[in-house]
């Protein structure tokens, strides 16, 4: 992963690093603007109008996007994602087919900021776009500029140019090469990897020893990519280091794998920390090119046999899963039939195993390593039920279709199998559609636009949803498609498949005794019920009161009156590189911070006093005018309110409304789900672990100026004793785009004096 070196000025990066500390979507500003947030409503307006285009291509949107993106560079041309609007525009009027003027724009673009970010990108279209006017020789210096691009010659953009290239030139219409039913290679997601079985690689470790995977065989392995200057890796070596001297003895065994530029430093940080496993300096990329790592940390859980069985673990989630796999691996008879390492030859990869077929154990019952069991495991119970939105931007859940029969079907444009069932759902849907019966589809795409054409193109009349951040596949606990399960009128799974099943002849019993119910009849849902059930709601207050108790008790909460807290951000961007965002101080009361930020040479402050919006820079305090602040002053009374240390006391005043919305899983771990109300008047789903009782994740809205309206996910993690209370060390927003805050030191109830919270004396 590269770290991008942009150049920011004033307080753009300041704004976003303290919106990011206290878990808000942020926006992009340039405080060296006369009027710097309306330069980040323009910003931000052109985003939304870009991000509802990505679900509807109206030409009229487009038009409105082109005449904005158009105003913007003209009236801030230095602005530091200036690249990014330019990228806009001229995909937006090639889209109008107004191509020439996009390709004026691209050239631009390229022109003036050769090394920015959407520079990749607008060569790839420019490329595309003189293919579509059939000017294949301009197009080929655009598609050869970008594989030549000393900084992004060796991704995946310049990867589809070098494809374009082997094509015949009668046949480039400036459309990107598609290649129906066939499967990418699984590393640019590593999701998609489980499942599949451990590339091996051999290469010398810095202790000086061969390594391998298949040196390990047998054993659990933790593949970790990682590098001393990635600030979300070391912020996680604590939960490696813990997780390794708990299960090192028990046929366990993690595999660092540095992508530092230059080993001195990798070699004194592993020495200062002590890191006891063995660890490989990739300098030539080889083993992490073998695997397409793109972004760090990335981490591959690998099982006694070859399979990889998850990815990118973080905190708790790691000790669990290797716990996990420690245990199931310790309990398998050993294999005498198997040969030793010394007497196998060397292989290119470790053999998979037979996922799909149960193998006996001395008990006859299947392996937890058999997804199809797994699957089948499913059968009886409840349906989780969930809530996104289609790819028409509808809301969709299961609880929609309660009383009809659902087919909830997990499949993807690249997936042959899936492909080839197609037209017997589509033929299954046709003919029982009218009888209560619906087919929700999810889709793991890696990205909309084939999942779309493809629908288009097919007429598939059901509804979709994108997984893009495969939040459902989670929950269904799906490693691999096409996957279906079929849910009756009360919610509970009676089918569920790997690789599909007779969906005709299952709907059709289905919808045949659903149809017969009385339509009054009673919901019955098992006592046992586990998670996802919606119809037994919990005692919220006994909720409430046992996240008190495992955060530090009513109290120590009630006693906390300020916050001082001192942290460090990082923005990952879609390509999988990281920009660090700086570091930042924050002092916090209730209802009023001020936030003390640097980053380099950039330094400043920015200031709530709990009705205004100050901003410091040279000494110079800048007041956001009411009337443009007026949404910013509810933003942050909201995000005051959510601070995870007060909401809780909150939460427990019986005049506080707190409504029960179900159980979710977060991470994999079944999370209780509270609605409540915000001083804007908007919600917030609270989700607390049922296992920790720890809050570990915020869902809610939020609009600011004229940027529209945006969905959050915040996400807690990493939760550590300061007083006595637990603190999430770690916390995550992601709307579209992930950021991160890693909190490096929080001091509670310190003495602050009032001064601070008063920038105009």
């Amino acid at each position: 992963m590269l770290i991008q070196n942009q150049a920011n000025t004033g307080f753009g990066r300041f704004l976003i690093f303290v919106l990011t500390s206290l878990l808000l979507i942020g926006f992009y500003a340039n405080f060296s603007d006369a009027n710097p947030l309306k330069t980040a409503y323009k910003y931000q307006e052109i985003k939304a109008i870009a991000k509802t285009l990505k679900k509807q291509r109206a030409p009229e949107e487009l038009e409105k996007l082109v005449e904005k993106s158009n105003a913007f560079i003209a009236s801030h041309p230095e602005y530091k994602r200036v690249d990014e609007v330019y990228h806009l525009l001229g995909n937006a009027l090639v889209q109008l087919e107004r191509v020439e003027e996009g390709i004026q724009v691209f050239e631009v673009l390229v022109e003036k900021q050769p090394d920015a970010r959407y520079v990749r990108d607008c060569l790839l279209e420019l490329g595309l776009a003189y293919d579509k006017l059939g000017k294949h020789d301009e197009a080929d210096i655009a598609y050869k500029a970008l594989i030549n691009h000393p900084k992004y010659g060796s991704g995946s953009h310049a990867t589809r140019a070098k494809q374009i290239l082997e094509q015949e030139r009668a046949d480039r219409t400036g459309e990107l090469p598609k290649a129906p039913g066939a499967q990418p290679a699984p590393g640019s997601n590593p999701s998609q990897w489980i499942g599949q079985p451990a590339t091996d690689f051999q290469v010398t470790g810095l202790d000086g020893e061969k390594l391998s995977l298949e040196k390990y065989r047998g054993q659990v392995v933790l593949l970790d990519f990682w590098a001393t200057w990635c600030g979300p890796c070391i912020a996680e070596i604590p939960n490696v280091k813990k997780t390794y001297a708990k299960y090192k003895d028990q046929k366990f065994q993690i595999i660092g794998i540095s992508l530092d530029r230059s080993k001195e430093p990798l070699e004194a940080y592993i020495e200062k920390e002590e890191l006891a496993w063995v660890h490989y300096w990739d300098n030539t990329r080889k083993v992490s090119r073998l695997y397409e790592v793109q972004a760090i940390p990335s981490t591959f859980l690998i099982d006694g046999e070859g399979v990889i069985r998850k990815t990118n673990l973080r905190g708790h989630a790691l000790e669990h899963a290797v716990a996990e796999l420690v245990q199931e691996n310790l309990a398998k008879p050993p294999d005498t039939s198997a040969k030793t390492v010394e007497s196998t030859p060397k292989l290119k990869s470790i053999p998979a195993t037979k996922l799909t077929k149960q193998k006996p154990t001395p008990q006859k019952t299947a392996p937890v390593t058999d997804l199809k069991a797994r699957t089948m495991g499913w059968v009886g119970k409840p349906a989780p039920d969930f809530q996104v939105t289609d790819l028409n931007g509808e809301a969709l859940s299961l609880d929609q279709y309660r009383g009809q029969v659902v087919l909830l079907d997990f499949w993807a444009t690249w997936c042959g199998p899936c492909i080839v069932e197609m037209p017997k759902v589509k033929k299954t849907y046709q003919t029982y559609k009218d009888q209560k019966f619906q087919i929700i589809g999810i889709s793991l795409d890696r990205s909309e636009e084939p999942l779309t054409a493809y629908i288009e193109k097919e007429g598939i009349a059901w509804r979709n949803h994108w997984d893009e951040d495969r939040s459902i596949r989670t929950l269904y606990g799906v490693q691999a498609i096409p996957t279906a399960f079929l849910i009756d009128g009360e919610g509970v799974i009676q089918k569920a498949s790997l690789g599909g099943f007779d969906v005709e002849t299952a709907v059709a019993e289905l919808v045949k005794e659903n149809l017969a119910k009385p339509t009054d009849a009673p919901i019955d849902t098992p006592a046992d019920s586990p998670e996802g059930a919606h119809n037994l709601e919990p005692n919220v207050k006994e909720i409430i009161n046992a996240a008190i108790a495992a955060h530090g008790g009513l109290e120590k909460l009630e006693a906390v009156k300020s916050i001082v807290m001192e942290s460090h951000s990082f923005e990952h961007f879609p390509d999988g590189s990281m920009q660090d965002e700086g570091k930042s101080k924050i002092y916090f009361y209730a209802n009023k911070f001020r936030s003390e930020w640097e980053n380099g040479n950039d330094k400043g402050s920015m200031i709530f006093d709990g009705t205004s919006l100050f901003m410091i820079a040279d000494g110079e305090v800048k007041l956001l005018p009411p009337e443009e602040g007026k949404s910013y002053a509810t933003f942050f009374k909201d995000s005051l309110f959510r601070e995870p240390t007060w909401l809780l006391t909150k939460l427990v005043k019986d005049d506080f409304p707190v409504q029960y919305s179900g159980t979710e899983k977060v991470k994999g771990v079944p999370a209780s789900v509270l609605l409540v109300t915000q001083p804007s008047g908007k919600n917030l789903k609270v989700f607390i672990s049922e296992e920790t009782h720890y809050i570990v994740q915020f869902s809610y809205e939020v609009n600011i100026g004229v940027g529209g309206v945006e969905s959050v996910d915040a996400f807690f993690d990493d939760y550590q004793d300061v007083d006595g209370i637990k603190i999430p060390h770690h916390r995550a927003t992601k709307n579209g785009e992930y950021r991160q805050v890693l909190i490096t030191d929080i001091t509670l109830n310190a003495e602050i004096d009032e001064a601070l919270f008063r920038p105009e004396q």
